[in-house]
């Protein structure tokens, strides 16, 4: 893949390795270890709600607003 410039080497603090595993059927698996650049990514302090928390807060209201942003950019 590097001779057909798909890949290339990188010296970035955020690059991870990429690995070619051939499996037992004779296919391959591309691979990316990403260990290390978890192990320097911060969590979300603000964690997506679930489907449920996000309806369990809808009850009770009066009025809900609908906003269609297809093409808002």
């Amino acid at each position: 893949m590097t001779q057909t410039n798909q890949i290339r080497p990188s010296n970035s603090p955020w690059s991870s390795p990429v690995i070619i595993h051939k499996k037992k059927d004779g296919g391959i698996r591309f691979l990316v270890d990403y260990r290390k650049l978890n192990s320097v990514t911060k969590k979300d302090c603000f964690p997506q709600p679930t489907t449920e928390e996000l309806l369990n807060r809808l009850g009770g209201h009066r009025f809900y607003t609908k906003l269609d942003l297809k093409s808002g950019y």
